[in-house]
């Protein structure tokens, strides 16, 4: 998002609530349809985003609700990168095997 300009959407976020969520989710779409074949999980994506900050009642508490969402997939990666490491290993050492003969 090189062209991001946050002074833009930060005056129509205050002076045209309307405008500013209709530009919003139209920028959205364009970036999700920047990714073929990852639309489905991106569209859900957004809709978890989106439901937290409906449900969350403030700013700051929707803020802490999507950092926690982003926490468990950090998590979840480290778990899938410590798993992918030991697999890793593991085919190291039947390659190692197989060499040697």
């Amino acid at each position: 998002m090189g062209g991001f300009d946050f002074d833009y959407w930060k005056h129509l976020a205050e002076h045209d609530p309307v405008a500013f969520f209709q530009a919003r989710d139209l920028a959205l779409r364009q970036c999700i349809a920047m990714h073929p074949g990852q639309e489905g999980p991106l569209s859900a994506l957004q809709s978890r985003i989106d439901t937290a900050r409906v449900v969350a009642g403030s700013p700051v508490q929707a803020c802490r609700d999507i950092l926690d969402m982003m926490e468990e997939r950090l998590i979840l990666l480290s778990l899938k990168l410590v798993e992918l490491q030991r697999e890793t290993d593991s085919l190291r050492g039947l390659l190692r095997g197989t060499s040697q003969r």
